[in-house]
């Protein structure tokens, strides 16, 4: 069997993952030699996925203009996620970052006002995403862009992502992994194995999924599962028409037993149904969504999942990424993230060989996600099975169960989340938790007196800040124009 060996990393796994890995190792390190090995026969489920605001970073990290994102992706821009049926009054976790006025203290003084006078949840928000109009906030320092989050087209996604890894040099390597080969003393990855070709490097990136090719089945490292800390393990997906007008954020609508996401792009709508099997099985939740859209839907993908992390991201040679790393669930859209702040903490730390330091890390980002994720889950909605035993039983993990002791003495505070590479804030946890109508209003009346001189944006007219036009209309006119400048 031919043996390959002229590469310093090969990634395993062609999808999204991998595709970021890599071009963030080759920005990252230039002089080295990067391959991904890939198989077709790994299908992709194209019917739509949404970033969170890291994909801007990682878009300005390696060059890639957000214009041809746009283009290619079938892309739309994202505000935030549009909450309906988790609460009494629908929410949004939209981040607004003239909100944070202070350095030090009570960053969030409009925020404590709003949740003081327990104001309605739209004045919360941008008000122009209520209505899918598109803000302004961003053109000025973003590229021209609107938004730093978007929806894509999964499969459109990869697609473009494997021609930038092209352009840039990184080799696309078709075949189908068996196993890999262990050093007899060291025990240490020496190859992974093909069909037809044996291929060797200095480093190992495990971007396989769900299988966890590398860092659980070769190196043995343990799984650690969190499912006794989040209700759901299972998902359908499907696609719908395109929409008359895009959303600009996506929906997640609590369903009797989950809740179900929905994600415009350009041509077709993505769909899923995230749910309890302890409660109704596949067929019951196609069912249910059947009736809910009124009209026949094709499941393009089923998928069971262990909500948990492996016990170390970086083992002797090899490092896992992505699914292959931890997964939570699909609410709020971290995947695309983790993987990004995941690929910048090794990029941190390979240099210096610090193992334990990234490991470190790396489990903090993931704990920073699931806890933020659980505290969606902090309903008072209790009109099923399900979203009883969420409400009466649901067991908090030790580090949100911290967060929300210290909150409900007082107000979060900019210093309460400290985590390198993590992904959410004090600012994150204020959104949802009112939209959920956690905190004591009355409590938080009592700070808000002893800051209200603090002067305050004026958000009665944020409708200014925004386009005079529909988000369909703005996606049209970027293809329009790029069309005619393509002409002339």
């Amino acid at each position: 069997m031919p043996v390959m060996n002229d590469s310093d990393f090969i990634i395993v796994g062609g999808g999204n993952a991998g595709c970021i890995a890599a071009l963030i190792l080759k920005c990252s390190f230039p002089d080295k030699n990067v391959s991904i090995i890939k198989s077709d026969n790994i299908g992709t489920v194209g019917v739509g996925e949404s970033s969170t605001e890291h994909f801007k970073h990682f878009c300005d990290t390696c060059n890639i203009p957000i214009l041809d994102l746009i283009l290619c992706t079938k892309a739309t821009f994202k505000s935030g996620v549009y909450f309906k049926n988790w609460s009494d009054e629908d929410f949004m976790h939209v981040i607004n970052l003239d909100n944070v006025q202070l350095p030090i203290g009570h960053n969030f003084p409009y925020l404590l006002r709003h949740v003081a006078y327990n104001e309605p949840n739209y004045k919360m928000n941008i008000f122009g995403a209520w209505d899918n109009r598109v803000p302004l906030m961003f053109f000025n320092h973003m590229n021209n862009s609107p938004s730093n989050q978007f929806h894509f087209d999964t499969l459109a996604l990869n697609n473009f992502l494997i021609e930038k890894c092209i352009e840039r040099d990184i080799d696309i390597i078709e075949d189908e992994l068996t196993g890999a080969s262990l050093h007899s003393e060291r025990g240490h990855i020496i190859s992974v194995n093909g069909k037809n070709t044996t291929y060797k490097s200095k480093f190992f990136i495990d971007c396989s999924g769900f299988s966890r090719l590398l860092l659980e089945k070769t190196l043995g490292v343990k799984w650690k599962s969190y499912s006794e800390y989040l209700p759901l393990n299972s998902a359908i997906a499907f696609a719908t028409d395109e929409m008359d007008e895009y959303n600009i954020y996506t929906k997640s609508t609590a369903r009797d037993y989950g809740w179900s996401w929905q994600i415009p792009t350009q041509g077709r709508t993505g769909n899923g149904y995230v749910f309890s099997e302890k409660f109704i099985n596949e067929t019951q939740a196609h069912e249910e969504m059947e009736k809910s859209y009124g009209h026949e839907i094709d499941v393009a993908k089923t998928f069971k999942f262990d909500p948990g992390r492996l016990e170390k991201a970086w083992c002797k040679n090899c490092y896992a990424v992505g699914l292959s790393q931890s997964f939570v669930e699909p609410l709020e859209a971290t995947a695309i993230g983790s993987v990004i702040n995941q690929m910048f903490a090794f990029i941190t730390h390979f240099p210096s060989n610090n193992v334990d330091e990234c490991n470190i890390v790396v489990n903090n980002v993931f704990e920073n996600i699931f806890d933020y994720v659980q505290a969606h889950y902090l309903v008072k909605k209790e009109d099923t099975p399900f979203w009883r035993e969420v409400k009466n039983d649901l067991k908090i993990t030790p580090s949100l169960q911290k967060l929300l002791d210290t909150w409900k003495r007082r107000f979060p505070i900019a210093q309460d989340i400290v985590c390198k590479f993590g992904m959410f804030t004090e600012l994150n946890y204020i959104v949802i938790l009112q939209g959920l109508k956690w905190f004591d209003s009355e409590k938080v009346m009592k700070e808000y007196k002893h800051l209200k001189h603090i002067p305050l944006i004026d958000w009665e007219n944020t409708g200014d800040k925004c386009l005079h036009m529909g988000h369909k209309n703005f996606i049209k006119e970027i293809v329009r124009i790029h069309n005619l400048n393509k002409e002339n």
